[in-house]
């Protein structure tokens, strides 16, 4: 049986409800008693969207959208959900999400410039919240896994999400302190404003373990205290009548100026083929317009993709022989949602 497939005989309705309380109670009992940005005690947070919900809107039909986990495979999770509840969570107060992220929420905002520090560091501080927000959720998740079963690893998963939450956290503190006078922060790898509304929307962190040569950027496996993983920033924004791309790192991130370069000297269409290749290869914070799901079913290589883990397929099981002989998908491989022809 595949990861995130129903069990044979298994009823999906009464799966997905059981699933879908269980999920629920986490992401309550995982809340701070305090908004994370201003310290404040609140006894409810809001319901803060990881992708602009103007984005959403943009792709959306009839007020939904199709969700990340149509291509990874995970049965148990609904593919199409409304906007008012795609890719949100619950980790800061409404005052704070309503001050802290205007600029970069603004329409307005988004020119044929590069966006300032102030406006980048709201993108970024924005991932980071997310993260943090996930990576409580999946302490707790594996903490009451682990109290209805032997699972093995745990102190291995317990202290890799505390080197994350303390990364996340340190990063979180960084970009709240760039203001409108701060200068230079970020280094800018790629950034156009399309003629066209792509069909996907993307707000998210990654790491890259490699460069375009092969060399070494983070060593994902080493969990020494003195080693802090260094991210990228990806962000597919679809407006009214274009799109934001936009991909970017802080400068103190120094392992990726060799990465920078080598992405420079790509070809325009070569560069959109690798953002778009690392939003499936990396990340799961991703939304689809509908519209395209026929090209999402029949795409095996990106459903392929989706569900590699570390260069494992099968979300990094191994299942059966098949899974230890798995071949990476390669960036040419899947389609390009990026380019004009599957413009909204």
């Amino acid at each position: 049986m595949k990861v995130g497939k129903f069990p044979e005989g298994m009823d999906p309705i009464e799966a997905k409800k059981k699933v879908g309380v269980f999920l629920k109670s986490i992401q309550q009992d995982s809340k701070p008693e305090k908004c994370i940005l201003c310290g404040q005690n609140k006894t409810s947070f809001c319901n803060s969207h990881s992708v602009p919900r103007m984005c959403l809107k943009n792709i959306a039909v009839n007020g939904k959208v199709l969700q990340a986990n149509g291509l990874i495979g995970a049965d148990v999770i609904d593919v199409e959900k409304g906007i008012n509840n795609s890719g949100t969570f619950h980790f800061i107060c409404n005052e704070c999400d309503n001050k802290v992220f205007q600029d970069y929420e603004n329409p307005d905002t988004w020119t044929e410039v590069a966006p300032t520090d102030k406006v980048l560091a709201q993108i970024a501080l924005k991932d980071v919240l997310l993260m943090l927000s996930k990576r409580n959720m999946e302490t707790l998740l594996w903490q009451r896994a682990a109290e209805k079963g032997n699972i093995g690893g745990m102190d291995y998963m317990k202290m890799v999400q505390e080197l994350d939450i303390r990364d996340f956290t340190d990063e979180m503190e960084l970009y709240k302190g760039i203001t409108t006078d701060t200068k230079e922060q970020f280094k800018v790898i790629f950034y156009e404003k399309l003629t066209y509304v792509v069909p996907i929307a993307t707000q998210t962190t990654f790491v890259l373990d490699e460069d375009l040569e092969g060399n070494l950027i983070n060593d994902i496996y080493d969990t020494s205290k003195d080693v802090r993983i260094q991210s990228l920033h990806v962000s597919i924004l679809p407006l009214e009548d274009s799109t934001v791309v936009i991909l970017f790192y802080h400068r103190r991130d120094k392992n990726y100026r060799r990465f920078h370069h080598q992405f420079n000297c790509l070809s325009y269409d070569k560069k959109l083929e690798y953002i778009n290749y690392w939003i499936f290869k990396y990340t799961e914070n991703y939304f689809f317009s509908p519209t395209i799901k026929n090209i999402l079913d029949e795409d095996e290589k990106l459903q392929l993709l989706s569900q590699e883990n570390n260069g494992v397929g099968n979300l990094g099981y191994v299942l059966g022989p098949e899974d230890l002989f798995y071949e990476c998908v390669k960036s040419d491989e899947v389609t390009n949602l990026l380019t004009r022809q599957f413009s909204l």
